[in-house]
């Protein structure tokens, strides 16, 4: 028995002899060099005490490396067993390539699988992901970084739907193999419950609301009711403060994800507080509205909100399903809103509320209240007998100068060069104009009124030369002598867009400012929560991250916006404005001469506009008529159709008037 001290290293294979007999064998040795990564080592020199390497990553062959360099640690070695050395192995590489293309969870089994604790960091795990990845697009001609960084957001999405792997919440965390649960229920709530935040936890609700009842049977039990509605009764009672708005759609949605997943085993799960009522009871107005957009637009979902209204609001529910179609954020609504419209409309009809509906629109078609995301809905179901008693007495020439006036107004209070949705139904609707003007059930509409229309239309800033040409052709085709307004409308109102915006100091200053904040605070904040969310996992089932790219896309939108207004931009010195005719920078008293009331009005920069405190932009429709008439003149405007008569009573600089 020897009395020696055991050496703890004893059973630790000495790396460098093991290359050197692998390569002295015709075989090949790997290591990872700190700056060029993964080499491979195909010979070693007894003579000069050198290896020969390649490094394919950095595209290095034939590359001869002192053996005291592998001495220091600093140049590490990698068992050539490992699927690591297996990538760049020519006998093997086919088959690793194969499992990067079809199977990344398997993949990222076996190489979990090697390590001890059947344990690897992220940041491990992707680095070695990442180089195996490179090896399987040898010969293409891909950028390396950028055809991984996608291959990993898809390969992330299978692990998340592998059982026998744990996915880690936060970057740097553990990946692990684990024993598989007996069924996806047992395995979806055991990761709600250690779920790291609220948002996680109702992605994972979702996920067990979507999935089948044999699957997650196991999980429908009272004790887990109890506590996702506690968890759902937390969230109700932190409804405050800023983000309040933003996280009721969220827990709407999860209500009835947990109706949906208990519904097999509790037949009154609807009851159990808190409830989906609970919700609605908390909303004002403005909330509902907010609730309504951004909820999931699906007919089940908007159809369930506006069961809850209905039972919410007893009778007055129909007249609260309008008003919330009427209003204005689900009129300006980048998307979303037609299908809300179409399906509430639906609903409404459904219940024997046609009447009412027709009566509502007509209504708002008479006082120039027809919202845009209206009119489109009234353009599609035309000469469908469902609406027949809606929109047939709707299909009338009020309807296009609503149209019209509706464009000019959109485009001239829009800073964005986006087509505007109702321009292009109109352009794209070639009977439009036809099924209005010259109905093939009723007589054709006097040529007055139709001229009047075309002048409209010629005088909208809504429309590119080439389109008002295009919809001149179509009004010709029932009224040829239109065609004559086309050479009229060069020496008057068919001007292009704005090209330059004038504008005060102080309305540039604030328009900077919001900017400034955007580019170097609220982008920056936001880019950081979209990073944070990314690496929580699934992307189609990570509800953080939905958020967090929604609110990143209005950012870069409103950055956008007001990039381009202050490309625009020019300050205007109001100093250098005359009195000699009504023009920006000017203060003016007309008399309406319709009821003989003296209004004032001052004629201001672009962002100025105040109509409340008589300030106008003097780009705005109405200001725009006032232009270039003189002390005592009379005249008239044309808005929408109703024409008033005018006198100019006073001129002064507004920059005088301020003194």
């Amino acid at each position: 028995m020897s009395n020696k001290a055991p050496n703890p290293n004893q059973n630790k294979p000495n790396h460098l002899q093991v290359a050197k007999e692998r390569v002295a064998a015709g075989q090949l040795a790997f290591c990872i060099h700190p700056s060029w990564g993964i080499g491979v080592i195909r010979g070693y020199d007894d003579n000069s005490k050198r290896f020969t390497l390649d490094f394919p990553e950095q595209k290095k062959t034939g590359h001869q490396m002192e053996e005291s360099l592998f001495k220091n640690g600093k140049i590490e070695f990698i068992d050539p067993n490992q699927t690591l050395a297996a990538a760049f192995t020519d006998s093997s590489k086919e088959k690793i390539a194969k499992l990067v293309a079809t199977n990344p969870a398997e993949l990222v089994k076996i190489i979990l699988a090697e390590f001890d604790t059947g344990e690897c960091t992220s940041y491990a795990l992707e680095a070695m992901l990442e180089r195996i990845h490179f090896a399987s697009l040898e010969g293409s001609s891909k950028d390396a970084k950028a055809a991984f960084k996608s291959w990993w957001t898809k390969a992330r999405a299978q692990l998340r739907k592998d059982r026998a792997i744990l996915i880690p919440e936060r970057k740097g965390g553990l990946y692990a193999l684990l024993q598989a649960p007996k069924d996806l229920g047992e395995d979806l709530f055991a990761q709600y419950e250690t779920a790291p935040n609220f948002e996680r936890k109702l992605a994972i609700l979702e996920e067990l609301a979507n999935s089948t009842p044999e699957e997650t049977r196991s999980a429908t039990t009272e004790a887990n009711l109890a506590k996702v509605s506690g968890d759902l009764a937390k969230a109700i009672a932190g409804l405050t403060g800023t983000r309040r708005l933003s996280h009721l759609p969220h827990i709407l949605m999860g209500i009835w994800n947990r109706d949906k997943f208990f519904r097999p085993s509790f037949d009154q799960v609807e009851t159990v507080s808190p409830t989906a009522s609970d919700v609605i009871a908390l909303c004002s107005d403005d909330d509902l509205v907010h609730l309504a957009l951004n909820i999931q637009h699906t007919t089940e979902k908007i159809r369930s909100l506006l069961d809850l209204m209905r039972a919410h609001h007893g009778d007055n529910w129909p007249q609260r399903t309008l008003k919330l179609l009427h209003h204005q954020d689900v009129a300006v609504a980048k998307s979303g809103s037609a299908k809300l419209i179409s399906e509430s409309i639906a609903y409404l009809c459904d219940k024997a509320h046609a009447p009412l509906v027709a009566e509502r629109f007509t209504q708002w078609l008479e006082s120039r209240e027809l919202r845009a995301p209206l009119i489109i809905w009234i353009i599609k179901v035309r000469g469908t007998k469902k609406y027949a008693e809606i929109v047939d007495r709707l299909i009338n020439p009020a309807l296009l100068s609503t149209i019209f006036a509706s464009i000019d107004t959109e485009a001239l209070e829009s800073t964005s060069s986006a087509r505007i949705p109702l321009a292009n139904e109109l352009t794209k609707d070639r009977e439009l104009i036809s099924d209005i003007l010259a109905p093939k059930d009723g007589p054709k509409v006097d040529s007055e009124t139709i001229f009047d229309l075309s002048r409209l239309m010629l005088r909208s800033q809504g429309f590119d030369p080439i389109t008002k040409k295009n919809l001149l052709t179509r009004i010709a085709k029932i009224e040829p002598t239109v065609l004559s307004l086309a050479e009229q409308s060069k020496d008057s109102d068919g001007e292009a867009d704005e090209k330059v915006l004038y504008v005060s100091q102080w309305s540039k200053d604030e328009k900077d400012r919001e900017l400034d904040n955007l580019v170097r605070v609220r982008i920056p904040e936001i880019n950081e929560a979209v990073q944070r969310a990314k690496e929580l996992g699934d992307l189609k089932e990570n509800s953080e991250y939905k958020m967090a790219r929604q609110e990143q896309q209005m950012a870069n939108v409103r950055r956008g916006e007001l990039e381009n207004m202050l490309k625009r931009a020019v300050v205007f010195n109001f100093n250098d404005a005359k009195a000699d005719s009504i023009q920006l920078g000017t203060s003016i008293r007309l008399l309406r001469k319709s009821d003989q009331t003296e209004i004032a009005y001052d004629i201001l920069g672009v962002w100025d506009s105040n109509v409340e405190a008589g300030v106008l932009s003097y780009i705005s429709p109405l200001a725009k008529q006032f232009l270039k008439h003189k002390l005592h003149e009379d005249f008239s405007t044309n808005i929408n159709g109703r024409t008033e008569n005018w006198k100019v009573l006073s001129i002064e600089r507004w920059a005088d008037k301020k003194k």
